[in-house]
């Protein structure tokens, strides 16, 4: 049953005055509050579906409006995989606002660098700074279909140790999910079918080892989601490990407050949201 809504005296006389311009009555008066009629169940999602097409237009519209540059900061493979192919609709929305991109593996010091804005795969936000929760990230087997020849797949990740595996050797020591060691002994697998292969030491050039046909690296959802819609990368196995860390968008807590940088967050965490990657 619909919990009842506590109202006071003046959502009361904003709700009466609602039912007499509707000429219908949305609510039951409770002791303990109001709860909605059947025309009101019926009414809501359409008005909820009002309120936010309202509010993403009114956003837009102060987005339009607003105008400056913005310095942002992420990872390189970050900003290739998820960032760039959005950045044409964050331009739609705001064409005032001028994009300086810098990508670093480095953290940003936003005490003595000019930055806006960081974009960071962290376990949580860097204390002294506000973050707030952009997307997830899922791990999981790709490859070139170049690589099998048109043969089958392998199916199951004992059978990858056949095929050669690309390592990504600058992962952070917390990060066992980006290790082909730690995968195979999380299967039960001899750890050591998957020592050898290629090494990088960045994952830009580790992904471009996989479009060359080199082999199988472990893909990072974010990174290599447009390479799988092109085809140009496959998923391989049904394998997949949902990283304990995320992606967050960073800065100084007065940072937040200016006008560039809400409406860049407020447009990244509507696509986040719209495209199902958001945590």
């Amino acid at each position: 049953p619909p919990k009842p809504v506590a109202g006071g005296a003046t959502v009361s006389q904003q709700v009466r005055r609602l039912e007499r311009y509707l000429d219908t009555s949305l609510f039951n008066r409770l002791a303990r509050g109001l709860v909605l009629t059947e025309e009101g169940r019926d009414y809501l999602p359409e008005l909820t579906a009002g309120f936010a097409l309202l509010g993403e237009s009114t956003a837009r519209l102060r987005s339009q409006r607003t105008g400056g540059v913005l310095t942002l900061t992420t990872l390189a493979a970050f900003a290739n995989g998820w960032l760039l192919p959005r950045l044409a609709r964050f331009h739609e929305r705001a064409p005032r606002i001028e994009v300086v991109l810098r990508t670093s593996r480095t953290l940003a010091d936003f005490k003595r660098e000019d930055i806006d804005l960081a974009i960071r795969f962290a376990p949580a936000p860097t204390r002294g700074l506000h973050g707030e929760l952009l997307c997830g990230e899922e791990l999981f087997p790709v490859a070139s279909p170049a690589l099998f020849g048109g043969k089958r797949m392998p199916a199951t990740l004992a059978a990858l140790a056949e095929y050669p595996l690309l390592h990504d050797v600058d992962a952070h020591p917390e990060q066992p999910w980006m290790s082909w060691r730690a995968w195979f002994e999380r299967a039960g697998l001899d750890p050591t079918r998957a020592a050898l292969g290629p090494q990088f030491t960045d994952s830009v050039v580790l992904i471009g080892a996989a479009l060359a046909g080199l082999g199988v690296a472990l893909g990072r959802g974010p990174h290599v989601a447009p390479l799988l819609a092109r085809g140009q990368l496959v998923r391989v196995t049904r394998e997949s490990w949902r990283a304990p860390w995320n992606y967050y968008l960073v800065a100084p807590p007065a940072h937040f407050r200016r006008p560039v940088v809400r409406a860049f967050v407020d447009w990244a965490l509507a696509e986040a949201r719209d495209d199902g990657t958001a945590a």
